[in-house]
């Protein structure tokens, strides 16, 4: 099952190869994994300043004081007194430890919230791709047809010249190939912006073409994924672990000391010096009520957790549904392409001998091109709702 798994893995990886190098250089671009590293880097740090300190927090304390006694002698009278306290406050019970943990669970909600960008990122990149693949495809057979029906306005120009054709209708092919002509230009200007924004993610890669057409994953190892949940789920156990924190705000410190005191009063024993250990138990009654309040939000939060979990769901839902249509109406569109590229044969003969008028010739036409353009919008669609589904499932974009 687990070579199955790995398999299915690579394969994705694979299929999406060109797909998955314009995703890796536009996280490049936007710094998503130095800023995480970073950020672990400092979590790091501050567990271990958090170890340190539970055992480590000294403290000096020092004092001089100027004594005048009037029962002394004028010349005894004065005298000085000098002390110095070192101190150590020592967490022996680990009340602090909720903090390494409130720290490693911040850690593993930053890394949640950094998958939930990269899909988010991933997502919005896929759109864009997949729109300036269809867009492509669609200007190529506008092309195309720009090509053909320039060569057969020729041909009607001749017929027109020996009066075989009217002028009407010799202007009217003229100005159906105009609007043709600023598609293609306004579809030229959409693929140049598209591109400049894409290189903006990724400069250095090329914009891939998607060719995914199979699902490689199941609808479970899709919904596994879901940073989302995850991260819900995290903010619930920060908060419970918060509130164990408080709970345990009543443990004693333990607070350790030597002391060491100068002394030159004549009538005292002079300089001494003393060890001392004090235990200190706070009672701080509003923290446990604080405590109650934040384990309520944390079972909020988990309850949130089906929201999500059914939300991944609809999605795997809308993505399979959406891939299933297209696979569907590419099935009729495909079986019927012959028959319309029959009758756009057909309609073109009958058109120049004019056995058609120019309507009919170009509701023919509308007709052929609208079946061509749905074929590549479904192409798309399902190539895109694979990708997306088999990137996710597979977890590779996470990674």
């Amino acid at each position: 099952m687990l070579k199955k798994i790995v398999t299915l893995s690579l394969m994705a990886f694979s299929v999406h190869a060109d797909m998955t190098s314009f995703y890796k250089d536009a996280l490049q671009t936007l710094q998503y994994e130095k800023s995480y590293n970073l950020y672990e880097h400092s979590n790091k740090i501050s567990q271990s300043a958090v170890t340190y300190s539970k055992y480590a927090n000294f403290s000096v304390d020092a004092t001089y004081t100027n004594i005048h006694a009037k029962l002394l002698p004028t010349s005894a009278g004065n005298f000085n007194t000098t002390d110095i306290y070192l101190s150590d406050s020592i967490d022996v019970l680990g009340k602090n430890n909720y903090k390494i943990e409130s720290l490693n669970l911040n850690q593993k909600a930053t890394k949640a919230q950094l998958n939930v960008k990269k899909e988010q990122l991933f997502i919005a990149l896929i759109h864009l791709v997949s729109l300036y693949n269809r867009t492509s495809q669609e200007l190529q057979l506008h092309q195309n047809l720009f090509t053909e029906q320039e060569a057969i306005y020729e041909k009607l120009k001749l017929l027109g010249e020996h009066g075989d054709m009217t002028k009407l209708d010799v202007l009217r092919f003229k100005n159906t190939l105009t609007t043709l002509k600023t598609k293609i230009v306004s579809q030229n200007q959409a693929l140049v912006k598209m591109k400049k924004q894409l290189s903006l993610y990724a400069p250095n890669e090329a914009i891939p073409t998607l060719d995914a057409t199979k699902l490689l994953f199941s609808k479970e190892d899709f919904i596994t994924h879901n940073p989302q949940e995850t991260l819900n789920s995290l903010d619930a156990q920060k908060k419970v672990a918060q509130a164990n924190g408080m709970n345990n705000s009543y443990f004693p410190t333990l607070d350790a000391g030597v002391s060491y005191q100068k002394l030159d009063d004549p009538t005292g024993y002079g300089d001494n010096y003393s060890v001392g250990v004090a235990l200190h138990v706070p009672l701080n009654g509003g923290d446990f009520k604080e405590a109650e309040a934040l384990k309520v939000s944390a079972l909020s939060l988990k309850a949130q957790s089906i929201t999500y979990k059914i939300q991944r769901e609809n999605e795997y839902i809308e993505h399979r549904e959406s891939y299933e249509n297209a696979s569907k109406q590419l099935g009729i569109l495909k079986n019927a392409l012959s028959d319309y590229k029959e009758s756009e044969t057909t309609i073109k003969s009958a058109y120049l001998k004019q056995y058609v008028d120019f309507n009919t010739y170009l509701q023919v036409l509308q007709q052929v091109l609208d079946v061509k353009k749905q074929i590549i919008a479904m192409q798309i669609q399902k190539r895109k709702e694979a990708t997306l589904i088999n990137a996710i499932a597979s977890g590779k974009i996470y990674e």
